[in-house]
Formats: C-alpha cells, structure tokens, sequence
C-alpha cells in the first residue's frame, strides 16, 4: 500500500472517531477526593475524576479549552495544556474545579506539554513555534522563548536538565526528518546538545535508573517504532529496544521496571526498563484496546484510557483487568493524585 493511502486511512479513521464522540452532561459538582485519576475527555474537552478510593467516577466536572492534549496535577491544582487555545487552564481541586485565570501563551504556538521545575516555574514545548516557552506562574507571564528542534512535542525534567522530544514531522511531505532530542540548561536556558534519534519521536519519561526512554513512533508504513534510551549523565544514546508497531505515548512502573506503550486502537505494548526485554509485542498487545492514554500507579498498576468505548481500563502488572471505569467523550490523557 502506498505512503500516501495508509496517511490517508489513519486520518479518516481518527475523524470518524472524533465524530463518533457524543456530547457531555451538564457540569457535575466535583468532591475534593484523596486519591483520583483525572481524565482528559479530548472528544467532549471535559474532566472526569475517578476517586479511586470510593470506586465512583465524576464525568464533566471542568470544562477545558480547544484541542486539549495533557492534564498535570500539582498541589491542588490541575492544569490543562490546550494546542487550539494556545493556553493553559487551571483548576482548582480542592474549589469544586473552579478555573483560575488561564496562562496565554500567544498565537501560533500550538502547545502540547509542560513540565515543572520547581515550584512557580513551568516549561511548555510548542510543535508549531518549535520552541519550548519558560512561564512565570506568580505573574502567568512567558519569560523565555527558546528555539528547539522542529515539531517540538514532548517535554521532561531529568537529572537537572529539560528534554525535548522533536519529531522532524514535515506537513508538505507528510514525512519526518531527523528525529531529534533537545537538551536545555534551565540555569541559562540555553540549548547544550542535540541529540540525534530515531524516527519520529513523541514522548520520554526517565526510568528508576534516571535513564531516558525516548519512544519514537516511526513513520507509520515502513519504519517501526524504537525507544531511544538516553544517559543523562551523558547525553547520549546509549541503548535501543525494538519494540516494532507504532508506540505513542509511555509511563514507567519503576516499582516492577516494566514500561507501557500506548498504540492507537489496540491498547498497549511492554518492555522491561532493566533487562530491555520486549513483554507485549505488536502482536502481543495487553487488552487489544485503547491506547490513547497511559498511566502506572505506585502499586505497580497500570490505566489506559479507551478513546473509542469512552472508558478508562484499570489492570495489573499481568494484564489482568482490575476495573472500568466509564468516563467522558474520548478520554485520553491523565494524571494522579495520591495522598
């Protein structure tokens, strides 16, 4: 089959499930809850809780800005990433979600993810600006553009440093260029090193070791996906899984060392971080279905949310199913609170 035609296939099949997404509730008044999974609901821009301690779901407790794309929780706050708004809206947990004044992030940027350092200083990646802008949070004020790679996507905090991961996505070509990833010295804000890795790089989280897993997703057609593993210390590739597929989006049990892969429509893959053994494989998938959002608890538990079912899949390290939760219209990412 053509490049073309499978580009062509994957857009059609994302539209319609976009379309398929119906419309939320009215707002739902939302507890302050000890223990919860905050849903991003992309399809219906909303906010679902699920208190994890009562086992009960609250869906539409928020209502989010355009194009939605990462929620991150932060000392009673939840703050939510929103590439169409080109902004940040903030949510007040322990306020029935009452919004806060929102952080505008100027036009063009197309925001994806953010990252704190320290606690009034957060740093957001912007895949159409290709930069990575520092915030103020005291004054809700960009203080800093830096230049990164293109398609600047994905963001982290590891070992003192802030990484980019920059897929190279080229919308004239609907190709990708040399993958990279973007080492900042938030000191300075200056750019120390890029790094070159494999195709089309989208997330990265650090393991127990402090090692940097880097998925990069290939090209969708003849380039599978492989995790780029950085050392920090270093900065520089040091290790490879071939996972194979098209892996998106990654979290770490560090407890079990076993890291999961989100695959659009087929629910998850697997490696282990120490031996990087392949567990769940392409053909291997746990669930077989889901995959737009992945997140791991400390009891070695991992959730993954299911665009298509509007469902949020709680299992164990096995793949064993724990729970099901429904949530609103086409979850996908998600973040945790634990007291």
């Amino acid at each position: 089959m053509k490049k073309w035609l499978v580009l062509a296939v994957c857009f059609v099949m994302f539209t319609l499930a976009f379309m398929a997404c119906e419309e939320e509730p009215e707002k739902t008044e939302a507890p302050d809850v000890a223990t919860a999974v905050y849903v991003l609901n992309s399809g219906g821009s909303s906010i679902s809780i699920i208190d994890l301690e009562a086992d009960t779901v609250y869906n539409n407790v928020a209502t989010v800005g355009t194009w939605p794309n990462q929620l991150v929780y932060k000392d009673g706050l939840l703050y939510c990433v929103n590439s169409g708004s080109n902004n940040i809206t903030i949510y007040d947990t322990e306020n029935s979600f009452e919004a806060q004044t929102p952080i505008a992030l100027g036009s063009g940027n197309n925001p994806t993810n953010m990252v704190f350092v320290g606690d009034n200083t957060i740093y957001v990646a912007c895949s159409m600006s290709n930069k990575v802008l520092k915030v103020n949070l005291l004054t809700k004020q960009v203080t800093k553009e830096i230049a990164a790679g293109t398609g600047t996507t994905a963001i982290a905090y590891v070992n003192g440093k802030i990484y980019t991961a920059n897929t190279a996505y080229n919308s004239a070509t609907w190709g990708y260029g040399q993958g990279t990833v973007t080492v900042i010295n938030p000191s300075t804000d200056a750019v120390t090193k890029t790094i070159n890795v494999s195709t089309n790089p989208f997330d990265l989280k650090a393991d127990a070791d402090g090692l940097l897993h880097v998925v990069c997703v290939g090209n969708y057609f003849d380039v599978a996906g492989k995790i780029a593993i950085i050392d920090p210390s270093t900065d520089t590739w040091v290790d490879t899984v071939e996972i194979g597929g098209a892996p998106g989006n990654i979290a770490i049990d560090e407890t079990n060392d076993i890291a999961y892969l989100s695959v659009w429509g087929s629910g998850l893959m697997s490696y282990n971080t120490d031996t990087k053994t392949v567990l769940h494989g392409p053909s291997t998938t746990l669930l077989g279905k889901g995959g737009s959002g992945v997140l791991t608890d400390p009891d070695g538990c991992v959730f993954v949310s299911v665009w298509a079912d509007d469902q949020v899949v709680q299992l164990d390290k096995n793949g064993t199913v724990l729970a099901t939760y429904n949530v609103g219209d086409c979850p996908s990412a998600m973040t945790m609170k634990l007291e």
